[in-house]
């Protein structure tokens, strides 16, 4: 009986050992044991992954080899984590994957895209710890873990910093230390490109964006609509945004403008849309006349100045008479989508609402503009559309720094 009795204890407490030792290596691994132990993984883990990655030198012997080789190295740093047992975040993920590839490659990332990507890219830096969001946009940049959507035509894109890593995407990011290859491209201004469903005419642009969608591309160029009584040469009579570069600026190198001017450009087309666009009859004055009229061709020429201003400002006797608000909810003016024609375009989306009283407005009344043609567009509704801008310049010596909106038509064409 009580030999009995003392062989079910020992079964008993065999079975309680079994548990805690499995128990143990769950929560950290042998050295030869699997790093994965369930869908998320756990940040002992993940730091394993990455050493391995590295090709650290790890001492077997040691209570905790991979944390020590990390730690070592830089890649871990006394007090980032209070609970190495704890499920591994993007945002600890991010922390880990930049300094391992600091570590391999150096500091890669040139400070004025990390700039725009912490300021514009990510639309919840915010949510992401202070002393963390330099390695969150860095990881960004690097194209390591290249965020959520938040829908076309929006330039920011969402990094979720506090949701789990999985074990298989802590192993895909991971192996992108060594392979580089598997990155996401960025556009120089800190977008992503993407490489799959492209539109029909992919190849009449450097790249194409994720943000925005085929129809974006797809729509025919101001060169691709005119009637040529000769046979158009591309580099002397239009080019492509592809071709862009190629061609001569008044005897300069089209790149060292760009490089010098198209944000100037670029901001200018915005402000002028963001004007045209947010509209307000009591709160429109003279400082919506200046911002907008600072966006047009400046002629240095009294007459032809006055004249747009003069057209400013009857817009806006229409604007008080039927109280007019409009609102825009999106504008992106994309500068990959720079091309020539007689002169530059740039493309743009807007997103725009318009609603008034009394009689009803043409589209032409309700704009600001030289040519509005907007068939579809409808009182209290929100309105979309692609546009070419026009871009040039009256000197005909410009060194890049006078281009201006010289035609801010707006036309919906039926092709």
């Amino acid at each position: 009986m009580r030999e009995n009795l003392k062989n079910v204890r020992n079964r008993g407490l065999s079975l309680i050992l079994a548990v805690v030792i499995l128990a143990i290596t769950i929560l950290i691994p042998a050295p030869g044991a699997a790093a994965v132990t369930s869908s998320k993984i756990k940040i002992y883990n993940f730091i394993k992954l990455v050493v391995q990655a590295v090709d650290l030198e790890v001492d077997i012997n040691s209570s905790n080899p991979y944390l020590t080789a990390a730690l070592k190295a830089g890649i871990v740093k006394d007090g980032d984590f209070s609970d190495y047992s704890k499920y591994t975040t993007r945002t600890d993920a991010a922390v880990l994957l930049d300094r391992a590839d600091e570590y391999l490659h150096g500091n890669t990332v040139d400070a004025g895209l990390l700039n725009t990507v912490l300021e514009e890219r990510i639309s919840d830096i915010t949510k992401i710890a202070w002393g963390k969001r330099e390695a969150v946009a860095k990881n960004y940049a690097k194209g390591f873990m290249k965020s959520y959507s938040n829908g076309y035509y929006i330039k920011s894109r969402e990094f979720r910093g506090s949701e789990y890593m999985t074990a298989a995407g802590s192993e895909n990011v991971i192996s992108m230390l060594t392979n580089t290859k598997k990155r996401a491209d960025l556009s120089p201004d800190g977008l992503v490109i993407r490489t799959t469903n492209l539109p029909d005419n992919a190849d009449d642009y450097e790249y194409i964006l994720a943000c925005y969608p085929n129809s974006f591309y797809e729509m025919k160029f101001m060169y691709q609509r005119a009637k040529y009584y000769f046979e158009p040469e591309e580099l002397v009579h239009y080019a492509s945004p592809a071709r862009f570069k190629d061609i001569n600026f008044h005897g300069k190198d089209m790149q060292d403008i760009l490089d010098k001017y198209q944000d100037t450009w670029m901001e200018r087309l915005e402000t002028n849309l963001q004007s045209r666009l947010n509209v307000n009859y009591k709160t429109i004055d003279n400082t919506w006349i200046n911002t907008l009229r600072s966006s047009y061709t400046q002629y240095d020429d009294v007459t032809n100045d006055k004249r747009i201003t003069d057209a400013i400002k009857d817009y806006i006797d229409v604007v008080k008479k039927n109280k007019i608000v409009i609102q825009s909810k999106v504008i992106a003016v994309e500068p990959s989508t720079l091309y020539k024609d007689m002169s530059y375009y740039v493309r743009v989306y807007v997103k725009f609402k318009v609603t008034y009283s009394g009689s009803k407005l043409t589209p032409e009344d309700l704009i600001c503009g030289e040519l509005i043609w907007m068939p579809e567009l409808k009182k209290d509704t929100w309105f979309d559309g692609i546009y070419d801008i026009e871009l040039g310049t009256i000197n005909g010596s410009s060194d890049g720094s006078d281009y201006y909106v010289t035609d801010d038509s707006l036309q919906d064409y039926e092709d």
